[in-house]
Formats: structure tokens, C-alpha cells, sequence
């Protein structure tokens, strides 16, 4: 036998420890905001991994849970990487009909397809190469905890990790949600808030209103400039909560727009954001100040110089085994993997198990897909030559 061979038949002899993980880790519910739960999620895959023999790092951004890194020993080639999330958006018991259940060929619960199957997954892909001793390339896991809440709730402070243990890295393969039809996706647009904050002075708007400045008033006006910045082609801007005053009496003094921003390229992105600022510094409303922070959440995917033959490598493996060969997609959401291809990393998302509903009460996945995708990127890896 091959050594693919080999491997293929070592994950169908798993094929029920698989679903068996698969379960396990849907039933420890994690929504991004609870950190304890990601905290015991993260320790139950760090002993699991540490069981593989790998090397582990935990992290706990203050505000978020346990992020988790996991590697096998180092080796002359650039290493691979495979990114995950723990985090789901559905909070603890909020799943109609339970946690985990399957039928019609289907399983349903909470993060089934975002992302805990691609987390299975990804554990099984390592121990099928371990098992045929694959010693080309190191293999590197990487698992945040707050994907999807933007990293909001670390602020940022996960995708530091991220990026630190994709470092160097020649390949990145992300785990998100796998499209029904095995497509592959390459791109995505970025999207994230910011927030804009203004300064005024307070005084009563009956006795002394003269001697206010109105945070609101000025607030308003840049809520509508900034808005008229929208493109749809390209760039689109929504200021979608406000805050701001204390009392109706009383001239504001401070206020808050928060603001998301989607766009299909960082550059759009960058252009964006340099008007938005250059409208936050004309002063309208004597005697306020306005500040727009930064951008919390993810840059647009885009692909790299390499990242149209790590698509066909995976389309020949997927080809090979005779699964058929999978297109390439692009949409809407974002997703980690815009961190490693703006660091140049080549990155194929989107390889975790196929199904659809994410973030909703009837997310799904496809149970066989659990394996078949695992095969996929199994051959994948097995299939990347050393100049790659």
C-alpha cells in the first residue's frame, strides 16, 4: 500500500471515534461569550493533542477564552498550518431539539458546521499522518476562541497568537463551514467596526445654552457623511448604534457611533477609512472633538502569489480519490484565514464538513462529510511538493 493508501484506510477504521469527537465537542457548548466553557473545551482538545505527542500553547486573552496552539516537531520545510475557531455563536442550551442529533444523513447542534466538525477534522488529518509517519513538514494547529465576535472581545489580542504561530508557514488550510457543493473559497470580504466618538461640552439647554457644544449634533453630522461614503460596488458603511447624552435637559456632552464597514479589498478598505478620518478632523460644531479608532475585526481575504496552485493541488487530490474536482468560491462572511493571506500565507478556506444554517436554529452538516473531507485534505498535504 501507499502512503496514502495507508492513510485513507486509517481514517475509515476511525470513522466512528471521529463522530464519536465530533459529538463530544458539540455537546461542550462554547458560545464566544462564555469564556469558562471555551476554557474547558480548550483544555479537553490540549490534552487530546498533547496525547498525539504534540507541543502545546495555551493563551488567555483577558475578556475572551482560552486560545490553543498544537504542533508536531519541527522539519526543514516550511510547516502547514490548520486554523480553526472553538467559539459558536448560539448561547448554552439555546439549540432546539438538543445539542447533537442526527438524522437524514445530517447532524444538528451547535457549531456542527462552524467549526467543531472541522475540528475533528483537523485532529484526524494529524493522526492519519502520524500513523504513516509523514515527516516532510511540521503541523501546526492553531484555535481561537473569539472568531466570532470579530476577536472583539480579546481585543484583537487572539489574532496576535494566530498570527505568531502561523509565522513562517507555507500553507493554510481554515476549517471553516464547507460549502454544500465542496467548493473551496479564496476569497472573502473584510468587514469589522469602528467606532467614533465625539467630545463636547455639557450645559443646561435652558438656563445656558449657549455655553454647550452638542457631542450629538456633531455626532449626527458625521454620521451622515460618513454614510454617503458608501459604495455598494465596493465599500459600504453602516452606523448602526448611538450613544450619547444624560439627561433631555442637557446639552451632551459625549457620544458614541459605532460603525461596520465591509469592503471587497483592503486597499477599498484603506481609501475608505483615510475619508472617513479626513471627515472626523472638520471640525462643524464649535468647541467639539471628534476621534475615530481603530478597525476591529477581520482585512478582506485576497489571494497570494501561491494561492492558485495550492488550488489545484487540492483539486488534483480531491480528483485522484475521486471525490470530483471542487471550484473555488468567494462570499461575503469573514473568516480568520484574511489574517494568514495578508501575511502572503497561501490559504484554502472553507475545508471543513459541507452543510449550511450556520448561526441559526437549523445548522447542519453532512455526517459523511466528516470523512470524505478529512480524505481530501489528507491527500492534499500528502500531494504538496517540497518547492511548494
Amino acid at each position: 500500500m501507499t502512503q496514502l493508501e495507508q492513510a485513507l484506510a486509517y481514517l475509515d477504521q476511525c470513522r466512528e471515534e471521529m463522530l464519536f469527537l465530533w459529538e463530544t465537542l458539540v455537546r461542550m457548548e462554547s458560545p464566544s461569550a462564555d469564556p469558562e466553557a471555551i476554557d474547558r473545551l480548550a483544555s479537553h482538545l490540549d490534552t487530546y493533542c498533547r496525547a498525539l505527542g504534540m507541543e502545546t500553547e495555551k493563551f488567555r486573552p483577558e475578556g475572551a477564552g482560552t486560545c490553543l496552539a498544537a504542533a508536531t516537531p519541527a522539519r526543514a520545510l516550511p510547516p502547514i498550518l490548520l486554523l480553526g475557531h472553538m467559539d459558536t455563536v448560539h448561547p448554552v442550551g439555546s439549540f432546539p431539539g438538543g445539542p447533537f442529533t442526527r438524522r437524514d444523513g445530517c447532524v444538528y447542534g451547535p457549531g456542527v458546521h462552524d467549526c467543531k466538525g472541522g475540528l475533528v477534522m483537523a485532529l484526524y488529518v494529524i493522526r492519519a499522518l502520524q500513523h504513516i509517519g509523514y515527516d516532510r513538514r511540521q503541523l501546526r494547529l492553531a484555535l481561537v476562541s473569539d472568531e466570532e465576535t470579530g476577536h472583539s472581545l480579546s481585543q484583537m489580542a487572539s489574532v496576535e497568537f494566530l498570527e505568531r504561530h502561523a509565522q513562517g508557514c507555507g500553507a493554510a488550510f481554515t476549517f471553516e463551514s464547507g460549502l454544500m457543493n465542496g467548493d473551496i473559497v479564496t476569497g472573502r470580504k473584510g468587514g469589522g467596526v469602528i467606532r467614533l466618538t465625539v467630545e463636547g461640552i455639557a450645559s443646561h439647554c435652558g438656563t445656558a445654552p449657549e455655553k454647550g457644544a452638542s457631542a450629538v449634533r456633531e455626532a449626527a453630522r458625521k454620521v451622515v457623511a460618513i454614510e454617503d461614503l458608501t459604495d455598494f460596488s465596493r465599500v459600504t458603511f453602516n452606523c448602526g448604534l448611538i450613544r450619547g447624552g444624560s439627561s433631555v435637559n442637557t446639552i451632551p456632552a459625549h457620544c458614541e457611533v459605532d460603525i461596520c464597514i465591509r469592503f471587497h479589498s483592503n486597499q477599498e478598505r484603506d481609501e475608505a477609512l483615510s475619508k472617513a478620518r479626513a471627515i472626523c478632523e472638520r471640525v462643524e460644531t464649535p468647541n467639539t472633538h471628534c476621534t475615530l479608532g481603530p478597525l476591529m475585526g477581520f482585512p478582506a481575504m485576497e489571494k497570494t502569489p501561491k494561492t492558485d496552485a495550492l488550488v489545484a493541488l487540492y483539486q488534483d487530490a480531491s480528483e485522484a480519490l475521486g471525490m470530483g474536482r471542487p471550484g473555488t468560491a468567494s462570499t461575503a462572511g469573514c473568516s480568520d484565514s484574511a489574517f494568514t493571506t495578508s501575511m502572503g500565507i497561501p490559504t484554502l478556506c472553507a475545508v471543513g464538513v459541507l452543510g449550511e444554517g450556520q448561526h441559526s436554529p437549523h445548522e447542519h452538516a453532512l455526517e459523511g462529510s466528516l470523512l470524505t473531507q478529512a480524505k481530501r485534505l489528507t491527500a492534499a498535504i500528502l500531494s504538496m511538493p517540497d518547492d511548494f
